[in-house]
């Protein structure tokens, strides 16, 4: 009975506690384990999109400046006449050389300072530049009359410029769309009033659009109201001029998956019907801050020491980017994973 009993006998308490416990700490290590791996994946994941948000915005941003100006035509050293109506009510129409910026609490007329969906973060900076698109079509022939016209066999609008198609390549111009037009002496910016498809044309009448013009000629004076009859040659170049804006704003998105703010870019357009339109677009969610020196002097310089925005010839740009997600770094001052950058852009159009 004894022998029976001694080859029936079970684990006892003490051998179950501690099978259990050893459970345990496997269980815990492989949890730890798979935690530690799950965090380190949102963090890399979360640096990639920083580092891929860091590098779209920078190479956007230098598109822009590299262009800064009108240099299509004559390295940029033309005298420009400006013929849009009243140009200093509006950030887009005031041509003040191509590029000006502004400090964190600078007013700018391209948005205001403020917590609303799409307006600018203060306390950063804000940069407005205007070039001339690199694609220009060359002048065919220009009609300066207030008649329709006979010009290198096509009949041409009054008061419009017919163009080339180089490479069969046909504009892409709307009623509305700010241009620049220029030869090896004068840039002219001027709003389009009409576009003839038969001719391939654009007409610089005077109108009252949006901004409009505030002359048909496109000669060069210090007075808009005098006139001075100017006719392109065949060759001189059409381009669009395009002003946009750069900036940091609130979105208008909360919670733990979303940043509250993005990098913005404004550009300008017309709207088919005869004014020029200035629309919004957000470019990179969980921009911060972005601050902003000047090359001036041979050095760069902070805004308010930069007194003549034509000398300006490279611009640092410096962006505070934090990934939307939170829960992304173990940080104890922050949940999102935050990167500061820098960038500098040569403008090459100032660059001698």
């Amino acid at each position: 009975m004894s022998a029976l009993s001694s080859r029936q006998a079970g684990v006892s308490l003490v051998e179950v506690m501690i099978a259990l416990a050893l459970g345990l700490i496997v269980s815990v290590g492989a949890l730890s384990l798979m935690l530690g791996n799950r965090q380190a994946n949102r963090t890399t994941e979360s640096l990639s999109r920083v580092q891929e948000g860091s590098r779209v915005a920078f190479e956007l941003m230098s598109r822009d400046l590299r262009s800064a100006g009108i240099n299509a035509c004559n390295g940029g050293v033309s005298r420009v006449m400006n013929l849009l109506r009243d140009p200093g009510t509006r950030w887009w129409s005031e041509w003040t050389g191509g590029l000006r910026g502004f400090a964190g609490t600078d007013a700018s007329g391209a948005v205001l300072i403020g917590t609303a969906e799409g307006q600018r973060v203060s306390g950063t900076h804000l940069m407005e530049v205007m070039h001339g698109s690199s694609t220009a079509f060359p002048v065919k022939a220009h009609n300066t009359g207030s008649a329709d016209a006979t010009l290198s066999g096509l009949t041409v609008p009054a008061y419009s410029i017919a163009m080339e198609k180089p490479g069969g390549q046909s504009h892409s111009f709307v009623t509305g769309d700010l241009v620049v037009a220029c030869d090896y002496v004068d840039s002219a910016i001027f709003q389009i009033t009409g576009v003839n498809a038969d001719a391939h044309s654009i007409a610089h009448a005077a109108a009252s659009g949006e901004p409009g013009n505030c002359s048909a000629s496109l000669g060069f004076r210090l007075n808009c109201a005098t006139s001075s009859v100017k006719t392109l040659p065949p060759g001189a170049l059409v381009m669009r001029l395009e002003p946009v804006a750069w900036y940091v704003g609130y979105n208008g998105r909360t919670g733990s998956e979303s940043s509250p703010t993005s990098l913005y870019r404004i550009s300008v357009r017309g709207d088919g019907a005869g004014n020029a339109v200035a629309t919004r677009e957000e470019v990179i969610e969980g921009v911060t801050a972005m601050t902003v020196a000047y090359m001036f002097d041979e050095t760069y310089q902070s805004v308010d020491k930069v007194s003549d925005w034509s000398r300006v010839t490279g611009v640092e740009i410096t962006l505070t980017i934090q990934s939307p997600e939170s829960g992304t770094t173990t940080g104890s001052s922050m949940t999102r994973l935050q990167r500061t950058v820098s960038h500098v852009v040569n403008l090459r159009n100032r660059v001698k």
